[in-house]
């Protein structure tokens, strides 16, 4: 009888170490944050120990995190957060002086990476999307204080 409980009990075992990682990796979670990477070697001049990077949400208009660019001008964000709006700024430290941005941008579950951003300062400046945010933020606040009102 103690022979048939142990082998009941290693055949169990056995079945569950073998099923669980074929279970496992057929329901993989989806990525939660991403990555934004680039270069920014059309506006920054050497030395770019000169320059950061900024990721900016924008519709907080906070900066997120900031990196500096390394000896051949790139740049890289990890661990950034999915489906939300982000502006990348070059950014000057010796000058102190904002040079200009890129995006926004958005990662989501089906593109998570984005490797390949030029900061160009042909593109929409900062200014204007957080403008544009806060302009959204006043308009929403508008519709909850009208709605709770009433």
């Amino acid at each position: 009888m103690a022979f048939s409980r142990f082998c009941a009990s290693a055949l169990i075992l056995t079945l569950t170490a073998g099923v669980s990682p074929i279970v496992a990796a057929g329901q993989q979670a989806p990525p939660t944050t991403g990555t934004i990477a680039g270069r920014a070697t059309d506006e920054a001049r050497k030395p770019y120990a000169n320059y950061v990077v900024q990721l900016r949400d924008v519709d907080t208009g906070q900066i997120v995190t900031t990196v500096p660019l390394d000896t051949q001008g790139r740049y890289r964000f990890t661990d950034v957060p999915l489906t939300r709006h982000f502006i990348i700024e070059l950014y000057n430290v010796k000058d102190r002086e904002m040079i200009c941005t890129e995006g926004p941008q958005t990662l989501t579950a089906d593109k998570d990476e984005r490797n390949d951003l030029n900061i160009d300062c042909g593109a929409t400046p900062a200014a204007l999307w957080l403008l544009m945010a806060a302009t959204g933020a006043v308009a929403a606040t508008g519709i909850v204080t009208q709605s709770a009102s009433e």
